[in-house]
């Protein structure tokens, strides 16, 4: 059996339409330097006005030390472009977010910096966010490899996952270097392209 590539404990924060400055408020994005941007993941749920814990929020549990996986509502990540929303998640410690829909530019900045905004059905959301009641530290493993999302008490949960984030995830290519991987199967598009189109290629 193939190693996790990603096994840990998940969080649920099972909210919709949480905004990237809910996630980092604009004040902890200037002047500030990697990889201190946890100091404000959800600043305002974490913490009061007088910058006390708020022992009730989920990410301040003692359950919660070590998580590595958030489960949450629909449209994560959406509002602005910031890419510090990433970072914060990823400064903290959470490489994987799972939701039935991501803001598409939250979405695109979590691949850039190797997190894992994994889609799935809102049935499964449903369902994990169900199976974490009442269970205080679950576990989850992400199997990227055949796209799935496992545990325990769960039956395997599907992810919505192309080939090309996929190999980027697993090999830990930059977006880039991940495009220049199907070096071949890009050659042979152009080749074909241009045989079926040349006055295209002429015209240039």
């Amino acid at each position: 059996m193939s190693k996790p590539w990603l096994k840990g404990v998940a969080v649920a924060l099972g909210i919709p339409d949480i905004d990237t400055d809910t996630i980092i408020p604009i004040d902890y994005c200037v002047n500030r330097e990697r990889p201190h941007f946890d100091e404000g993941l959800f600043r305002s749920w974490r913490y009061t006005p007088d910058n006390r814990l708020r022992e009730d929020f989920v990410l301040n549990r003692k359950s919660s030390l070590g998580c590595k996986i958030l489960i949450t509502g629909p449209n994560f990540g959406c509002g602005s472009s910031r890419e510090m929303a990433v970072w914060a998640l990823k400064d903290f410690g959470i490489t994987c977010v799972v939701a039935e829909s991501f803001g598409e530019i939250f979405y695109d900045n979590c691949f850039q910096n190797e997190v894992l905004a994994a889609k799935v059905s809102r049935t499964s959301v449903d369902k994990i966010l169900s199976a974490m009641q009442g269970n205080e530290k679950m576990v989850l493993s992400v199997d990227i490899e055949n796209r799935l999302i496992k545990s325990e008490t769960l039956p395997p949960v599907k992810i919505e996952l192309d080939d090309l984030r996929k190999s980027a995830l697993i090999q830990k290519l930059h977006p880039i270097a991940a495009t220049l991987s199907k070096d071949q199967a890009i050659s042979a598009f152009e080749d074909s392209y241009e045989s079926k189109f040349p006055w295209v290629i002429a015209s240039k």
